[in-house]
């Protein structure tokens, strides 16, 4: 099992490294608990994480996904692409299309923006908070070759199966940061041989988990994806339950205050629209 194991994960990576540019053809309440961190925490320079890879059911532990990096109200964002996971209608990948199909160099360049990025996903223990079961570590193809995943197939090709509940091994993550202060695996170390786990009961748990990522990175709702489509600010809007831009909130939210200057005594203290904040509520987002 462990051979046929190891040749899929070969077979996968042979692939991937051929092709050498991403693809232009063709994510309520969030439980921190599940995602695997690869990053430092505010004000370490230097940090290692451990974790332990599980195996897949079939096949290799790599699970290939894509996700959308783009800008929404001036900060990053990873956008689940509907169309390359789940063959669904996707506003940014329509978007994308759409500019390619002009012929005009600007646009060209403009269509990279909507352009989905292969990452891969693997279930990991981390070590440090076993407790805590299965997570998920999510990590981005580097179509150079020297990311994550040619570090870890590295380990593969010398150590053989090392997501083997018996004889497999941890891996240790040496991390630090780059010269604009983002965080960075300089290397991945391996343990030696060891059990995933001692304990019976445990293991079971582990390994009959039945989660994927789609359990734990949440598509983002369409009407989200429209409004990032059009180089607009996604807000969600409490009152009608649903996403709308931060400009039309925007306008909502004056008219009522002008409703209420008109309605209200003069010599009532009526809010001004200093007052009011515009702001995400994250706490609201159903995703």
């Amino acid at each position: 099992m462990s051979k046929n194991v190891l040749d899929a994960i070969l077979n996968q990576y042979e692939q991937n490294k051929s092709s050498d540019s991403p693809s232009r053809s063709s994510g309520g309440g969030v439980d921190l608990t599940k995602y695997f961190s690869d990053k430092l925490r505010k004000g370490e320079k230097t940090g290692e994480k451990t974790c332990r890879i599980l195996p897949a059911k079939d096949g290799s532990p790599f699970v290939e996904a894509y996700w959308h990096e783009m800008q929404v109200g001036g900060q990053w964002r990873k956008l689940y692409s509907r169309k390359l996971n789940d063959g669904e209608s996707c506003p940014l990948h329509e978007a994308e299309q759409a500019l390619l199909l002009t012929g005009r160099e600007d646009d060209r360049k403009l269509a990279r923006v909507y352009r989905p990025r292969k990452w891969y996903v693997l279930k990991v223990i981390d070590r440090d908070a076993e407790d805590e079961g299965v997570k998920f570590w999510r990590f981005r193809h580097n179509y150079k070759g020297e990311g994550v995943f040619d570090k870890l197939i590295a380990l593969f090709k010398k150590f053989g199966d090392i997501t083997d509940p018996r004889e497999g091994r941890d891996v240790s993550l040496m991390l630090s940061r780059s010269d604009k202060g983002y965080s960075i695996i300089t290397a991945i170390i391996p343990g030696d041989k060891e059990l995933l786990t001692s304990e019976k009961t445990k293991a079971e748990t582990w390994l009959n988990n039945t989660e994927t990522y789609k359990d734990v990175y949440r598509a983002q709702p369409i009407e989200y994806l429209e409004i990032v489509a059009r180089q607009e600010t996604p807000v969600w809007d409490k009152e009608n339950k649903g996403f709308t831009t931060e400009e039309a909130l925007t306008a909502k939210q004056n008219d009522e205050l002008e409703t209420e200057f008109r309605t209200t005594d003069a010599s009532t203290n009526v809010p001004t629209k200093a007052d009011v904040k515009v702001t995400e509520d994250d706490d609201e987002l159903p995703f």
